[in-house]
């Protein structure tokens, strides 16, 4: 087919000229980070409201959220001070990677919904035992007005726009001419999947993690893969009110 065909052939991502070195120190730099500001940023709320934040709070997911997802952004800057290197890529134009990532966005959908039934009735066949994850609860629960519009946030930009950088801007990129473009996508998808730690997620996730990859690799700009991040963390947030979504 043609898409696969573009996809295969696309050369937008150059080769990127690092050493595994510099994958070992980008992963220290974002445990290193996200650690340390989400402990701080804990801390701060602690002093701030004058008591401890309960783990299973509301205000506890958001500022845990914010912690890592800035700690990872901190890690990125950090290490293209650190290590940088020269981009040779061709990307899309800003606009036409936000066209892109809408397009795909709507494309993967339409996959992620017929991969989420099926892969639930194999692991309900399996008699695995479903969960609704304590973040998904507490945000069904609802909360301050405050506490939604970070919410929001945290969901629609902060994390989009991380996770993107860690995984198609940092690991896909890295794999990407050095594996097999199957295996590079795969590998990432994987990843981006187990991350989550939610089994009933795991399929349709790991499908969305090789539709970013194919987005990323298409345009070669960034936005394309966080505007489709950010388009399937909407409306996941949206259908919370009403359904169980698929955590991202």
């Amino acid at each position: 087919m043609e898409i696969f065909k573009n996809i295969r052939n696309s050369q937008r991502l150059a080769k990127w000229d690092i050493r595994p070195i510099d994958v070992a120190l980008f992963i220290c730099l974002v445990l290193t980070f996200g650690y340390a500001l989400t402990g701080l940023l804990a801390r701060a709320c602690e002093i701030l409201s004058g008591e401890e934040l309960p783990m299973n709070s509301l205000s506890f997911l958001i500022v845990s959220g914010f912690g890592l997802q800035l700690g990872c952004l901190a890690a990125w800057l950090a290490f293209s001070v650190i290590s940088p290197t020269e981009n040779e890529n061709q990307p899309d134009s800003f606009w036409r990677a936000v066209k892109i990532g809408v397009l795909g966005f709507i494309a993967a959908y339409l996959a992620i919904i017929p991969t989420m039934m099926v892969w639930r009735i194999v692991l309900d066949t399996l008699n695995f035992e479903y969960e609704l994850q304590l973040p998904v609860q507490l945000v069904q629960n609802g909360g301050s007005n405050i506490e939604m519009a970070l919410m929001t946030l945290l969901v629609v930009i902060a994390a989009p726009i991380s996770e993107e950088l860690v995984y198609r801007g940092f690991l896909f990129r890295y794999l990407n001419n050095r594996a097999p473009l199957g295996l590079a996508i795969i590998i990432t998808a994987i990843l981006f999947a187990a991350i989550h730690q939610n089994l009933y997620s795991f399929a349709p996730l790991a499908i969305l993690g090789a539709a970013l990859c194919v987005v990323y690799r298409l345009s070669g700009n960034i936005v394309s893969s966080i505007t489709m991040h950010a388009c399937f963390n909407l409306l996941n947030l949206v259908l919370m009110v009403y359904f169980t979504p698929i955590e991202a």
